[in-house]
């Protein structure tokens, strides 16, 4: 072997060995993971996705806020029937049930429009009662499904769980008919009388139609 070429094999086999600290008997903190350089790159992208992280939440919050405040003023243009320390909470159920099932907001506000004017004490020809328009048997049998506690008819005039049990109602009929549109008929209709009117050929739309009406009346009404 000549002098150039164990040169070449001797000088990196040193600088491996100093590197992983053979001489001095201590083992670098990075041997057993990153290098110093990865690690440090490693740490940058942490401080990058951590600000990135910061910034999606200071925007949905932000948007959260609008949204809210979007709301109260919708709802001020309403006698709600509720006393002014339920009636600011209204917005905040109404984000919390929306946020569960994926729905912009003001869609959920929207069908509450439709269904009742957001008039809590609302009761229809067919027994619907509250802001979403629930019928009690249909609405027990929900409760038990998310575990709500049911206290009688009475129950469908509390708000919040009037809105929990009509935004749940909702996906519910979202997933058994694939269609937002066929799931508002439904959810006017009755499903089983709307499955009866499909098997005919015959779909209704004028209770989606005016939902959604609702729906891009607000959604493009400046605050």
């Amino acid at each position: 072997m000549t002098y150039c070429k164990a040169k070449q094999i001797i000088i990196p086999l040193l600088l491996v060995l100093a590197f992983t600290g053979f001489f001095t008997g201590k083992t670098p903190q990075y041997v057993s993971g990153l290098s110093p350089f990865f690690s440090a790159v490693g740490r940058m992208e942490e401080g990058v996705f951590a600000k990135a992280k910061e910034s999606r939440f200071q925007f949905e919050l932000a948007y959260e806020n609008q949204i809210r405040e979007k709301i109260h003023l919708i709802i001020a243009d309403y006698n709600t029937g509720l006393d002014k320390s339920s009636a600011v909470l209204i917005p905040e159920w109404i984000l919390a049930e929306s946020k569960k099932y994926g729905y912009d907001p003001l869609f959920l506000t929207a069908l509450i429009i439709t269904e009742s004017s957001f008039y809590n004490r609302a009761r229809s020809s067919r027994n619907a009662h509250g802001l979403m328009q629930l019928k009690p048997a249909t609405a027990v049998a929900l409760a038990s499904e998310i575990r709500l506690q049911w206290k009688g008819t009475h129950t469908l005039y509390d708000p919040r769980k009037n809105i929990a049990l009509g935004a749940y109602y909702l996906n519910k009929l979202v997933s058994r008919f694939g269609d937002l549109t066929l799931a508002l008929e439904a959810y006017n209709q009755g499903p089983s009388r709307l499955s009866r009117f499909l098997r005919k050929g015959y779909l209704p739309q004028r209770y989606s139609k005016k939902v959604l009406k609702n729906y891009r009346q607000i959604r493009f009404q400046p605050i």
